[in-house]
């Protein structure tokens, strides 16, 4: 009778240590699917953020909601890379485990519903633009990002905001003057970066960041 107690229990406790993430284990194919569904933890972070995407991508506008699903697409293939290449002294699943964390993170911090204007921070995987205003009522951008996990490339730009109608220009004012044009749309903030006049890109990017770097993108709204 003692050993089929000890022997449900054991049983029990293997059961609630099983995986459970967001998609059936059974067509796991790569090595990170395996991954999630061999451990417990992984698939927790994994059915966590499916859950947290699910819900903030619901309350987006629907051109919001598209660009949110592309940042997502984006994550998953860092997410992809810190499994296959973690950083040293550290191991895929540590790499998984660091990763996942803070994408559940940003994913809590989305704003669905920004106040109009541009004051604030608004952030996707890449990096994050802080618009504040000051007392004369003058805006400053400062604008940050990075190639997700190994920073191969980094974006540093700051200074002050032209407003011109709907957008904010930032004029790059240590080299060619290249610009920065942020713009609303529903829920995001979309980014443009543009060399100056009679310059062609020539394929390394602006001169604030480094090769193949750009802030380029979509940005969200966080909290």
């Amino acid at each position: 009778m003692i050993r089929r107690l000890v022997l449900a229990t054991s049983l029990a406790m293997a059961g609630s240590a099983m995986a459970a993430p967001s998609f059936n284990c059974a067509k796991a194919a790569t090595p990170v699917e395996k991954s999630l569904c061999g451990n417990w933890k992984l698939g927790d972070q994994d059915a966590a953020i499916a859950k947290q995407y699910k819900a903030v991508r619901g309350q987006l506008d629907a051109e919001a909601a598209k660009s949110l699903a592309d940042d997502q697409r984006y994550f998953l293939s860092v997410r992809d890379n810190a499994y296959a290449e973690p950083y040293v002294q550290s191991t895929p699943f540590q790499a998984l485990t660091d990763t996942m964390r803070y994408r559940l993170e940003f994913l809590k911090s989305i704003n669905p519903q920004p106040a109009a204007g541009f004051v604030g921070k608004w952030r996707n995987i890449e990096g994050e633009i802080e618009i504040t205003q000051g007392a004369d009522g003058q805006l400053q951008v400062a604008a940050n990002s990075a190639q997700p996990y190994n920073g191969r490339w980094v974006c540093d730009l700051s200074g002050k905001a032209v407003v011109s109608g709907d957008a904010l220009t930032v004029t790059y004012q240590d080299g060619p003057p290249w610009t920065l044009t942020l713009k609303r749309r529903g829920a995001v903030l979309v980014a443009r970066v543009t060399p100056p006049p009679g310059e062609k890109d020539v394929g390394f990017g602006p001169p604030f960041c480094g090769m193949n770097g750009n802030l380029h993108g979509d940005w969200f709204a966080v909290r």
